[in-house]
């Protein structure tokens, strides 16, 4: 297997000579560019890096991974945009699939041919999740599924969805949940985008009517899908941490040299003392998280761990540079302390859905506070 530190200076060289584009902000212009570059970055070998060569990946380790992404980002090149399938559906359907759905879902997923959305959340079931209540009625050979999604990410561009359903209404809510692969383009599926505050519209509610799906999209057996969806949602934290830390480590120092050159203030040395300790919080945490994910270990609630420093974090480093703005942050032509307000207030309000997506801190904090540590359920 290819050393670390040759796969590193190759992917140098690589993002050297690649040209990454520029990544516009209009959403469906930047949807465009994204899904492009996914295809380029697969074609050249640089997706789907720890995925099994079975699978259509590379073969290679977790550390490897991490290599690239540190690369990719300290070159200043943009993720894939199919992100909910590389690092979220994509690993689960790779363990859980049947023969058929690896070989015709995934090197599509991987190419960024097919788009993927995950339709977890509803209206009255986000933070406990097991409470969904959108149904999987058997009807001979199909399911037919009605019910409500909300914050399913670029619902309304994707192929194909990872949904839960529930499929016996009569057991304990974890018991009677099955996990379906739904074509987007069924009859009855209906994707309407929800305007965040940083005007962007990729979280989508999706409502479903009647939908028929064949009985072979079931991931794994009827009514075993939480189990399956325990392990999403560990490929989703665990996988997104390791991505962030070396974004914000990118993002801090993006700020710091906007700020080069301008006077130096105790308010300004105080906020980048902030974010330098905070960094160092999430790079031991993730030491820890590259070491499970090399040995295999997961899902498990470490992962709910991962995701609450990750929530700290992100929002400590994001408000610090934001703050550095002063009143100035509501001009978005403004360039404060030499500060992209533009930017700095998007990443800013961007981060403050950190403790509520992937699940929320409040249900991570019980996770740990009942896995890890034993105390009373409640």
């Amino acid at each position: 297997m290819e050393s670390l530190d040759a796969f590193r200076a190759r992917a140098r060289a690589w993002l050297a000579e690649a040209e990454p584009p520029e990544v516009p902000l209009d959403l469906d212009s930047r949807f465009t560019v994204l899904r492009r570059w996914q295809k380029t970055l697969f074609e050249a070998g640089w997706v789907g890096i720890a995925w099994s060569r079975e699978a259509g990946g590379q073969g290679l380790t977790h550390s490897h991974q991490l290599v690239f992404v540190e690369e990719l980002v300290r070159a200043r090149a943009p993720q894939p945009i199919g992100l909910i399938g590389l690092e979220v559906v994509g690993p689960s359907i790779d363990r859980y699939g049947s023969d058929r759905q690896r070989t015709e879902l995934l090197p599509r997923l991987l190419a960024g041919d097919d788009i993927w959305c995950q339709g977890f959340s509803e209206p009255e079931a986000g933070s406990d999740l097991a409470s969904l209540r959108t149904r999987a009625v058997a009807d001979g050979d199909d399911l037919v599924v009605s019910g409500q999604k909300i914050w399913t990410s670029w619902a309304h561009v994707a192929q194909w969805c990872a949904l839960l359903v529930r499929t016996d209404p009569s057991v304990r809510k974890q018991a009677g949940i099955s996990y379906l692969l739904v074509d987007m383009s069924s009859p009855g599926v209906t994707a309407r985008p929800i305007r965040q505050m940083t005007g962007d519209g990729e979280f989508c509610e999706v409502f479903l009517d009647q939908v028929r799906v064949p009985r072979r999209n079931l991931l794994g057996a009827e009514n075993e899908g939480w189990a399956i969806a325990t392990h999403t949602l560990g490929s989703e934290r665990a996988g997104a941490t390791l991505r962030r830390r070396v974004e914000l480590e990118v993002a801090v120092d993006d700020a710091i040299s906007e700020l080069r050159g301008r006077p130096e203030t105790p308010r300004v040395r105080a906020a980048l003392g902030r974010c330098h300790v905070a960094m160092r919080v999430l790079d031991a945490q993730t030491r820890r998280t590259t070491a499970r994910l090399v040995a295999g270990t997961g899902p498990t609630p470490l992962d709910s761990v991962d995701k609450l420093v990750l929530n700290d974090v992100e929002q400590t480093v994001l408000a610090e540079i934001a703050g550095l703005l002063g009143p100035l942050r509501a001009v978005l032509g403004s360039h404060p302390h030499g500060l992209r307000s533009q930017r700095w207030v998007h990443e800013h309000l961007y981060s403050r859905a950190a403790s509520i997506y992937g699940g929320s801190a409040q249900i991570q904090r019980t996770i740990v506070a009942e896995r890890l540590l034993g105390l009373p359920r409640g």
